[in-house]
């Protein structure tokens, strides 16, 4: 309606008599419409309401909640268990660098002994894996996994001059929680991967301490077995977080390569001589 009385559309002059009959008529049923339609939205939620209130709907979706809350909190203490499994095994590493300087087999000594609360944090984990799903809860611990294959690999190299196979790294956490078997726990192959791809930073840190010691020939060891392991990792299909590590690991080879060119450098120079080669004098 317009301000004067008369019946207008938007724009438009005064309605005809017939144009305004069906105006108002048109104006009745939409608003006869617009009230059925929330008569059948309240029937609906009167429906829904009745159903949510059925007690069987009602204690099943209060089983979800406790089921919900429960993995939440198992989560939780998963989380904490894997924090406490990198903490630990940083712990591990920085001894074993030390393994330069120091008495080897007694750093090798010591580090398989602060293992042993690792392999403790493990049987956790394992407990609260117990009759659950284990890719459900794997992302939780999947950061101490690799932290500690990163520590155990460093050490086996340290003792052995070689790569640690998976089987290897499991082996122990059973013998340490007298243990048949690992439940539903278990290491995944992209764990042990990026663990490994990690390995290549400490061995690149541990090159390093050799060169300032003269230990020169543990350098190039080094140096070939850091660059197997590029070449293997290259025959694999790599997913998006192994191919990033991976660029790492050629930043370390890199690195290594450096320092073995500066001892051949320096050999050759004074072929005669005992040489000494810093950090400082790598070749750019």
């Amino acid at each position: 309606m317009s301000a004067n009385g008369n019946n207008k559309r938007d724009d438009q002059g005064p309605l005809e008599k017939g144009e305004e009959k069906r105006f108002r008529s048109n104006n009745y049923n939409n608003r006869n419409n617009y009230n059925n339609k929330n008569d059948n939205n309240k029937h609906e939620n009167n429906e829904k309401e009745s159903i949510f209130n059925e007690p069987e709907i009602k204690s099943m979706f209060q089983s979800f909640s406790k089921k919900l809350d429960e993995d939440n909190d198992r989560r939780e203490r998963i989380v904490k268990s894997s924090r406490d499994i990198t903490i630990a095994s940083k712990r591990v590493i920085s001894l074993l660098q030390r393994a330069v300087w120091e008495d080897t087999q007694e750093i090798l000594k010591q580090s398989k002994q602060n293992l042993q609360p690792i392999y403790n944090l493990f049987g956790n984990i394992i407990k609260e894996l117990d009759q659950q799903e284990y890719w459900k809860f794997q992302k939780a611990f999947t950061n101490g996994v690799q932290e500690y294959i990163e520590a155990i690999s460093f050490q086996y190299y340290i003792e052995f001059g070689s790569l640690i196979s998976l089987d290897s790294i499991l082996i122990p956490i059973k013998e340490a929680l007298g243990l048949d078997n690992l439940g539903q726990f278990n290491i995944s192959i992209d764990d042990y991967a990026l663990g490994i791809c990690d390995l290549s930073g400490e061995l690149m840190r541990y090159s390093t301490g050799c060169v300032t010691v003269g230990k020169y020939d543990e350098c190039f060891k080094i140096c070939d077995f850091i660059r197997s392991m590029s070449s293997g990792f290259k025959k694999c299909h790599l997913n998006k977080d192994i191919s990033s590590k991976m660029n790492t690991m050629e930043e370390s080879l890199k690195k290594i390569e450096k320092l073995c060119f500066s001892i051949r450098i320096r050999k050759s120079e004074f072929p005669d001589q005992q040489i000494k080669v810093g950090v400082n004098d790598m070749i750019e």
